[in-house]
């Protein structure tokens, strides 16, 4: 029975030493630092919700193949395409690196015909934007292409 008491004032004492700590918690304000650190961790754990691409432009290219001649008019071949645009890092303390970007293909009827992924491989800071250019084989049968983020590596520092 002794220590079934002595048991029962001990735990006692430990719930109420707990339940004044959480009160103490919320009563006092983190500091700066704490928010900071807070806010950071949240950015680089979502990277998508900061990341974004802006003025994305996909030009073809040609390369001659044969130049011209006196009885003959120089020949080109397709070379591919490059992509250029823009990678906006719109957070306030995450910085993040390895850009995953993910270009889709679509014919003139809007159906899909190809996606292919690539990784830019720059670090993008705080609040700034990058030009980024990407060299594609784009499929012969398309018209149309579109471009997103989707996924980045955060730096832990």
């Amino acid at each position: 029975m002794k220590l079934f008491l002595i048991y029962l004032i001990t735990l006692s004492f430990i719930i109420g030493s707990c339940s004044e700590r959480q009160i103490e918690e919320e009563t006092y304000p983190k500091t700066p630092e704490e928010l900071r650190a807070e806010l950071k961790k949240i950015e680089l754990l979502n990277p998508l919700n900061y990341l974004s691409d802006k003025d994305v432009t996909l030009k073809p290219k040609i390369k001659k193949v044969r130049d011209a001649g006196l009885f003959r008019d120089a020949e080109y071949a397709n070379d591919g395409a490059i992509i250029k645009g823009y990678i906006i890092n719109s957070s306030t303390l995450a910085k993040f690196k390895d850009v995953k970007v993910k270009v889709s293909y679509y014919s003139k009827t809007e159906t899909l015909i190809g996606e292919k992924s690539y990784i830019i491989y720059e670090f993008y800071k705080p609040n700034s934007s990058k030009s980024f250019s990407i060299k594609v084989k784009p499929p012969k049968a398309f018209k149309t292409f579109g471009f997103e983020v989707i996924g980045a590596q955060g730096v832990f520092e």
